[in-house]
């Protein structure tokens, strides 16, 4: 009889412990979706897709460096979603062959297009989204500098290794931005219409959470 009581007890505390990590991913789910605000869907789609690049990760670029907002500028006076440098915008135009008009940089198509543009020139050039990540920020010359002396792996490069505090805050955020736009989003950005009601979409998106676990465990 005890035997009985103690095997009740254990799989009441199994069965307890599984829908408290159930509550606590869904906690946690909904409110990673509650704070993803994501717009300019078709138009980051469109161009993304033009430079063959992934959109999700141009999305994931656009939240770290904007949160979406048109009208960011830094103090260092990068502008638009992208948060493009007059240099950068203007070398960007070069690599893309597009006219460059300063005055346009609040532009949404064509902030996206010169900052797509340079994100896809920096992959090309690296042949890796963490150094091209590293230099969209932090610049080409020093992503070069740290290769050259070593600190960084020009095949598999450490996040946790760039000497810049922000580059490498950078990288990781866009790093985990992309990851989870990769979870919920793979088959596109969520449209306006998903957008308006975060209730279902965080019911979605843990129903995709589960579905991946269920998958990896089989």
């Amino acid at each position: 009889m005890k035997v009985l009581k103690f095997i009740g007890k254990l799989i009441g505390y199994i069965l307890l412990t599984i829908l408290l990590a159930i509550a606590l991913s869904y906690g946690i789910i909904a409110y990673q979706t509650s704070r993803t605000r994501i717009n300019y869907q078709d138009q980051i789609t469109e161009i993304s897709d033009e430079a063959n690049v992934d959109p999700l990760l141009t999305a994931a670029i656009v939240k770290v460096e904007s949160d979406f907002d048109n009208d960011a500028h830094s103090h260092q006076g990068a502008q638009g979603l992208m948060q493009l440098l007059d240099d950068t915008a203007r070398h960007s135009a070069e690599v893309i062959d597009m006219d460059y008009y300063p005055e346009k940089l609040n532009d949404i198509d064509y902030n996206l297009k010169l900052g797509v543009g340079y994100y896809d020139y920096l992959m090309k050039y690296y042949n890796n989204r963490k150094l091209a990540l590293a230099a969209y920020n932090g610049g080409v010359g020093n992503v070069d500098k740290w290769i050259k002396e070593g600190v960084l792996d020009k095949e598999n490069p450490d996040i946790s290794k760039i000497p810049f505090e922000e580059t490498r805050q950078y990288v990781t955020k866009v790093e985990s931005t992309y990851d989870v736009y990769k979870t919920f989003y793979k088959d596109g950005l969520p449209t306006n219409s998903e957008l308006s009601d975060i209730g279902q979409l965080s019911y979605n998106n843990f129903m995709t959470f589960i579905s991946e676990l269920l998958y990896n465990i089989a």
